[in-house]
């Protein structure tokens, strides 16, 4: 997930391009061809066999093209092969870490079926659900993955997740993962300065600034005592993944931040698509699950409790 650089693009020229490629890059080759056969006719080799002086200032020209050209080719080859290679890890990645949670809820459930076995009454929903152990596993998943993708240390990425059911007036933390709550809760949700607030507002449902000194600048995102020891370096990402059709059972937003290293360049497109529309997807899917579980658990079923 680098950012695309001119190699990159001169990689993509030589593959719509191939036919004017291979001619730039044998061009030194069929100038010393002409100059063998047709050299002395055009009057460009001496009788005595030496380059005129005009043949001399157009073979270098081409010699030093000729090369600058291989070494961009080669340059182009290289990155290609190392984007392959990191595509690789990443979807490798992916898979360790669905497995790694899907395992994980595997053998809760085989642990209580082994301890309960014997028992005539069980509440199995409410024994084995456990959305908010589950949300703290995807979360710390993610800060995993990122790591391991993009060479931050574990304890400079921060994410959290806000929501509110409905029915309720008040956000609430859902469990945080290295974050030190430098903002509190109610400023998060009203500031109109904050990430969060922008998602609230409807201003997108997911805003990422790779640069947060450009989310500062942009007025879009709110500085905490942690970020002033990183001067504001690093990426901020927030999320909208609110469950429910049209009227959400459960608003809920996903902040990710990183201090003093960025996820990508601020103007690397690609980068930012793969990481918005290919990487989040995959863990919010599961996240969004644990939030509906969240709410039958801890909101629907101690109503149902209360009935007569």
């Amino acid at each position: 997930m680098r950012r695309i650089t001119f190699p990159r693009k001169s990689y993509n020229y030589f593959i719509k391009k191939w036919i004017v490629s291979a001619f730039i890059l044998t061009l030194a080759a069929h100038w010393m061809l002409f100059l063998k056969f047709f050299g002395k006719n055009v009057g460009l080799i001496t009788a005595q066999g030496a380059l005129t002086s005009f043949a001399n200032w157009i073979t270098w020209p081409m010699f030093i093209l000729s090369l600058l050209f291989a070494l961009l080719k080669t340059a182009a080859d290289n990155y290609n092969e190392q984007a392959k290679n990191k595509g690789h890890f990443i979807l490798e990645r992916l898979l360790q870490s669905v497995n790694a949670v899907a395992t994980k809820k595997m053998q809760r459930f085989c642990s209580y079926a082994e301890e309960n076995r014997t028992k005539s009454k069980l509440t199995p929903f409410k024994d084995i659900t456990k959305p908010r152990e589950q949300i703290i596993s995807l979360l710390e998943n993610i800060q995993v993955t990122l790591s391991e993708l993009f060479g931050i240390n574990r304890d400079e990425i921060g994410l959290s997740i806000i929501c509110k059911p409905i029915g309720d007036n008040e956000w609430q933390w859902l469990p945080t993962v290295n974050m030190q709550n430098d903002i509190d809760l109610q400023t998060l949700v009203s500031n109109p300065s904050t990430t969060a607030k922008q998602i609230i507002d409807g201003k997108g449902s997911s805003i990422f600034f790779p640069d947060k000194q450009v989310a500062v600048q942009k007025n879009q995102y709110l500085p905490g005592p942690n970020d002033t020891t990183y001067d504001n370096t690093g990426s901020v990402l927030c999320r909208d993944i609110s469950i429910g059709t049209d009227e959400k059972i459960i608003r809920a937003i996903l902040s990710i931040t990183t201090y003093g290293k960025q996820l990508c360049e601020e103007n690397d497109d690609d980068a930012k698509y793969k990481i918005e529309n290919l990487l989040m997807p995959t863990f919010e899917k599961r996240i969004q699950l644990e939030l509906a579980l969240f709410y039958i658990k801890e909101i629907l079923n101690p109503k149902c409790m209360e009935c007569p």
